[in-house]
């Protein structure tokens, strides 16, 4: 293995084992020298890979986006692996919904994001990190841009729809919802988390829509 390789192997490590410290006990809570042990690295050499802990959050934001989109892409696949053909905004209603299950599936992980977002903030880093999901709309990748993309061609998504403003607002409302529930507001015991999510899904799913 070349030194650069081990270089980007040891990067990918402690950014994972990062994630996980942040996840499990906070990002405040969690001291370089305790994601140095998790890598099994001296925190010296943490910091010839990071800068500072504020660099190691936005490497672990990038991170956790990565596995939820690896999810996403994992609850579409199985929904594309059945005999019958999806249309542009069945594949829509069912990307809208595997992110909004995040919140279910890891929510400790949607704490993170939020937390993660207000760490940045407070010193002045946060436009450093894009959320992923949504990737940026014009590069026309990521699981929901590429499902858009097939219902402009079979008709089923609105062509004269603004679908840049739909695929933002869709994703930027749903993982608002998600944290917000993750915090505890008052809403959240006044009505269930899952119907919500699922009626803002289907909301999302109904503007993207050919009338």
């Amino acid at each position: 293995m070349s030194l650069e390789e081990l270089r980007e192997q040891n990067i990918r490590l402690v950014t994972e084992k990062a994630l996980d410290c942040f996840i499990k006990k906070g990002i405040n809570n969690t001291r370089v020298s305790e994601i140095a042990d998790a890598a099994g690295l001296t925190e010296r050499s943490v910091y010839r890979y990071f800068a500072t802990k504020s660099d190691i959050v936005i490497a672990a934001a990038f991170c956790y986006w990565e596995r939820a989109k690896a999810h996403i892409a994992r609850e579409l696949e199985q929904h594309l692996s059945a005999d019958t053909a999806m249309t542009g905004i069945e594949q829509i209603n069912i990307i809208l919904n595997s992110y909004a299950g995040l919140l279910f599936v890891d929510p400790e992980g949607i704490r993170f994001s939020l937390d993660a977002e207000v760490a940045l903030f407070n010193v002045g880093k946060n436009t450093h990190v894009v959320n992923r999901p949504p990737e940026r709309f014009e590069a026309y990748k990521g699981p929901l841009a590429l499902a858009l993309r097939c219902g402009l061609a079979d008709g089923t998504v609105d062509p004269e729809a603004n679908i840049k403003e739909l695929y933002y607002n869709a994703y930027d409302s749903i993982l608002g919802m998600m944290q917000r529930l993750t915090v505890g507001v008052p809403s959240v015991n006044e009505l269930d988390a899952r119907e919500r999510l699922r009626a803002m899904c289907d909301m999302f799913t109904r503007e993207f829509s050919a009338k």
